[in-house]
């Protein structure tokens, strides 16, 4: 007795089921990568303006305890990458850290009587998307008692 012709059923996939899902992931890809950089660059701009505003609560805490900006008429620099441990500002830069930082202070005696810290930051980043990596920078200017620039953020480039 002849047996009934067999269903010859294949358990893989077609070219165009292949070829649909790799269109599909290439799409999602097109639109997720440039969300992506652009939720980094914001992620790096958030954590280096936060770093910036511990360091002026340091410089604001140190100058009330004190009568002046830390560090004094000098400059402090703190290289990318490199752990540094501020406890004049109660701040310390962890090992791996991706901006440099330059914390410079001023201080004028009498007649001028005048006290000023900047902060200035050298970003591993382009967030406006000029080409060039961002610098920032932060101030604080007292003369004469007077606060003339307070917590200044500026972005030169």
């Amino acid at each position: 007795m002849p047996r009934p012709a067999e269903k010859n059923t294949s358990k893989g996939f077609t070219l165009v089921e292949i070829m649909i899902t790799i269109a599909i992931l290439g799409i999602l890809a097109a639109i997720s990568i440039p969300n992506y950089r652009l939720w980094k660059d914001k992620a790096e701009v958030a954590s280096m303006l936060t770093t910036l505003k511990y360091l002026m609560d340091g410089e604001d805490f140190y100058n009330l305890e004190n009568g002046a900006f830390y560090p004094g008429s000098g400059t402090l620099t703190i290289p990318r990458g490199k752990a540094v441990d501020i406890p004049q500002l109660a701040y310390s830069f962890p090992a791996g850290h991706k901006n440099s930082y330059k914390i410079a202070g001023v201080i004028a005696r009498p007649p001028h009587n005048r006290q000023r810290y900047k902060i200035t930051v050298d970003c591993d980043f382009d967030s406006n998307g000029n080409g060039k990596d961002d610098r920032v920078i932060a101030v604080t200017w007292i003369v004469g008692g007077e606060v003339r620039k307070n917590r200044l953020i500026t972005q030169l480039w």
